[in-house]
């Protein structure tokens, strides 16, 4: 289990407001790290400020918290001389992160003529998951499935509650099949079959959207292959060297000095540079000066690219560019558990109550309500309950249509599942007040009986009794995967200063970029974060190529 932080030493972190933006430039990165990248030393002006700064957080009362391990952050925030620089190169551009984003940047930049050096951290490309999003791509048109890329678009503006940007989203609408049929026929069939989801579902009320395809062997597979049609086109990879601060001239982005392992590399770049180095979820300074208290108070952290400390965003904000507003958002997805692991998401059908025994919400709800919900509980957490002496049975009923096996979903809860004999029992083991317990389950076996959800609507099926011991509880919290705010762009990428005009040479994609979500991130909208990766690195690499009006 993670060591717990109390709230004082949340508030000792540096969650300080505005106050701290200026600060955090030079002090985002831990002082010094243990062997394992945890950070060792807080940041002083938080712990100084920590008594003046309590009452601003009212929400984080009562809250307990598990930061991630923290990575070293690869951002200088000194100036590097010319005195430090162990080696000179010269391209047309420079990519900054080997993520999707910026593997599809190096892709179609490469393809198209430009010389191109990619920058990456890791000491290998980044990626996870299964699906890429897109509209009007040939995948979804093999599947007969046509999709209203204006009602989504409204969709998207409507869940960020238009503080986005609307062409950054038209964009997106207009050009992400294009991008997708491009990168199907870069990669070919080396990474199987690119199948589109089924069409729209309806959850109470909000419209999950069919725009994911599905990649057989995966994203990684379909960045190892771009990044190989990169190289094929001569772009020159390096691993293990991050980028750690721009070259600015008149306002300008003239290159980039990364760290070699023989020291500072100066990289002048004639085109542009790329930031594509992801988000900042294994920087708690950064998070807790830019996310809100509660949703910081997930149980695991589930991304495995732990270098992303949010170097890109903290290179362009030096530079003079603007970020989205905060507070930012996190990807936050249901089913977290204090081991740090996530449990399987179709445990979402089971009843769930928060710790005063209360039922609080329709347990069909997208992930990314589902999960705000569950934050929102006293403690931030809830339990979900299940019963029987079969548990694969219950397992089985409420996987529904979602592909896993019961045995898989059993696999993933067994290490965090509590059992009782009774409901008090269970209740006094997980902290859950006896009486409303006992009438919460009363009433819902009522309902299930019945065949209708008449408290909160969720669908028959998925309407499952608890009706006879053992019982089991999962204690249940957030899992975050990722951050999803970033510098402020346009449509072309180009990144903005807080007046809103561009930093010439200088652009970003990814989850290093803003502009699209506030509030909330829109699950719903299948595999949003993946298509707009793809989509704006290869729109990003043809731009530099001149290709682009």
């Amino acid at each position: 289990m993670k060591e717990s932080l109390s709230r004082r030493s949340f508030i000792g972190l540096g969650c300080l407001g505005a106050t701290a933006a200026a600060a955090s430039l030079a002090g985002c990165a831990p002082k010094s790290t243990d062997a394992t990248g945890s950070s060792t030393e807080a940041s002083s002006a938080g712990a100084e400020a920590s008594e003046k700064s309590e009452t601003l957080l009212p929400n984080a009362a009562n809250l307990e918290f598990f930061p991630p391990a923290e990575s070293e952050v690869a951002y200088i925030a000194d100036p590097i001389t010319d005195e430090e620089v162990v080696e000179t190169l010269s391209c047309d551009v420079v990519i900054c992160g080997a993520g999707m984003s910026g593997v599809a940047a190096a892709a179609s930049a490469s393809e198209n003529g430009l010389s191109t050096i990619v920058l990456e951290k890791g000491s290998s490309f980044a990626a996870r998951g299964t699906e890429v999003g897109a509209f009007g791509d040939r995948a979804h048109a093999a599947s007969d499935i046509v999709l209203d890329a204006q009602a989504f678009m409204s969709d998207g503006l409507s869940t960020a509650h238009f503080r986005c940007d609307r062409f950054v989203w038209q964009r997106w609408c207009e050009r992400s099949g294009e991008a997708l049929d491009w990168a199907m026929d870069t990669v070919g069939d080396k990474c199987g079959a690119f199948t589109a989801k089924s069409g729209n579902s309806e959850f109470c009320g909000v419209t999950t959207w069919g725009s994911g395809v599905r990649v057989e062997n995966g994203i990684p597979s379909l960045v190892e292959e771009l990044l190989k049609s990169a190289e094929n086109h001569g772009a020159d990879i390096r691993f293990s060297t991050p980028a750690v601060q721009l070259i600015q001239q008149d306002g300008k982005i003239k290159g980039v000095y990364a760290k070699g392992s023989e020291g500072i590399i100066k990289i002048e770049a004639s085109q542009g540079v790329v930031l594509a180095t992801g988000g900042y979820e294994f920087n708690w300074d950064m998070l807790t000066q830019r996310i809100r208290p509660r949703d910081l108070a997930v149980y695991a952290w589930t991304n495995p690219t732990t270098t992303n400390t949010g170097d890109g965003i903290l290179m362009g904000l030096a530079a003079g560019a603007a970020e989205d507003d905060w507070p930012h958002i996190l990807m936050n997805d249901p089913a977290g558990a204090k081991t740090g692991t996530r449990a399987n998401g179709a445990m979402l059908a089971f009843l769930r109550v928060n710790e005063n025994g209360q039922r609080f919400v329709n347990e069909n709800l997208s992930f990314e309500y589902m999960s705000n919900a569950i934050m929102y509980q006293p403690g931030a957490h809830d339990f979900v309950l299940l019963s029987g002496t079969d548990i694969l049975a219950s397992l089985e009923k409420a996987k529904g249509g979602a592909p896993w096996t019961p045995e898989d979903m059993y696999d993933s809860i067994k290490d965090v599942l509590v059992q009782a004999d009774s409901l008090d029992e269970l209740a006094k083991t997980c902290g859950i007040n006896a009486e409303n317990l006992s009438a919460t389950v009363a009433r819902y076996n009522e309902l299930c009986e019945a065949g209708e959800d008449t408290d909160f609507g969720k669908k028959t099926n998925d309407l499952i009794p608890l009706s006879e011991g053992p019982y089991y509880a999962i204690e249940e919290s957030g899992a975050c995967l990722v951050t999803v705010n970033g510098l402020r762009i346009n449509a072309d990428s180009q990144v903005l200063t807080q007046e809103g005009s561009v930093i010439e040479g200088l652009y970003a994609v990814g989850n290093a970029s803003g502009s699209m979500f506030n509030g909330t991130y829109p699950h719903h909208m299948s595999a949003i974060s993946h298509g707009r990766c793809l989509t704006f690195g290869y729109l990003v690499g043809r731009r530099l190529a001149g290709l682009e009006d």
